[in-house]
């Protein structure tokens, strides 16, 4: 929070902040106190939907309070003393924080040989036990979409990333998550194309109804290719939206989601709200990300906001990068009345 922001200077819109279960803080607290019995029965007790997002807020709890060696150690021992799906899930999740690191921020080549080659290990560890746990519970739709993460970090052949997303889909068919990695697994970023990215994401959304949220996917494969021209110049990224196809792919995709949207819903569907809106206010559809934007109500996410930045306060709390859209797109309506 800057100076400004303490003395109540913030945006009007609020920044939705990433919801941390509870929990996780208690769970640290189990583990880090060797308490294996009650950290097991904490987990059982949790919906089965929610173990995922759980495991992983308990690392991010882990990586703020101690070294990377310390907990990992302490899952290490967890897993060796119980030996069952939730120890070996969280020793999963935790290897492979590291190495998503390193690979997001692609300081993986940076980085001393020995490092290197303790990310890789990691990786090998975590497909091992991955491989272990998915005999256990083949059903297990989370697991089988970690798998599609480390396919990805081992470099895996494009065949096999198919073949793990195909397992995936004959346990949960609409797992939103698992296309979101296959989509990235596809991207340019990784080991294919934007042809190949496009594509998928096409394809999938044409194989549920219209209403649905996969149907939103070309919007993710849109902001994946906005983000990465961004990152050679900004005039190629704002033109990316400005292509005609695009800005009428955006608008048929925004026509079909639009009253789901407006319905409370998860968070891959507030996602896909804000993505629409600053994609329909990208290509041009100032009408319809007005409407976008009354639907968000006052709140929106860190993306596509964060990459839609023009100074340093709007990078900091994309708040700003919403109230500046919302004051043109509200300046040019006015305009438009007269």
């Amino acid at each position: 929070m800057t100076l400004l922001e303490r003395l109540g200077y913030k945006p009007s819109t609020a920044l939705i902040v990433p919801f941390v279960p509870p929990v996780a803080g208690r769970l640290a607290a189990m583990l880090q106190a060797a308490d294996h019995e009650n950290l097991n029965y904490a987990l059982r007790r949790l919906h089965p939907d929610s173990v995922a997002g759980t495991l992983a807020a308990l690392i991010d709890v882990l990586e703020r309070t101690e070294s990377r060696a310390r907990w990992l150690e302490r899952l290490w021992q967890w897993y060796r003393g119980q030996r069952d799906i939730h120890s070996m899930s969280a020793l999963i999740v935790g290897l492979l924080h590291e190495a998503r690191a390193s690979h997001q921020r692609k300081t993986l080549a940076a980085l001393p040989a020995r490092r290197q080659e303790g990310i890789a290990e990691d990786l090998a560890e975590a497909e091992r036990l991955l491989d272990k746990a998915c005999q256990q519970q083949p059903g297990n739709a989370e697991l089988l979409a970690l798998r599609l993460q480390t396919a990805r970090y081992l470099a895996l052949p494009p065949s096999e990333h198919w073949a793990r997303f195909r397992l995936l889909l004959a346990v949960d068919a609409e797992h939103f998550r698992g296309h979101l990695l296959m989509l990235e697994n596809l991207g340019p970023d990784w080991y294919g194309s934007a042809e190949a990215m496009f594509r998928f994401a096409r394809a999938r959304a044409a194989q549920v109804p219209t209403h649905h949220p996969l149907h939103g996917l070309p919007i993710y494969a849109h902001f994946a290719m906005h983000r990465r021209h961004l990152t050679a110049e900004e005039a190629a990224a704002e033109q990316w939206f400005a292509q005609p196809d695009v800005a009428i792919e955006v608008l048929e995709i925004w026509e079909s989601l639009r009253e789901s949207l407006a319905l409370p819903g998860r968070l891959h569907e507030d996602e896909l709200l804000n993505l629409l809106a600053g994609a329909l206010y990208l290509s041009g559809h100032s009408l319809q990300a007005g409407e976008a934007l009354t639907i968000m109500d006052g709140r929106c996410l860190p993306i596509p906001w964060c990459q839609m930045a023009v100074n340093d306060r709007e990078a900091h709390n994309p708040g700003w990068v919403v109230d500046r859209i919302r004051a043109e797109i509200a300046e040019k309506s006015s305009a438009n009345s007269q």
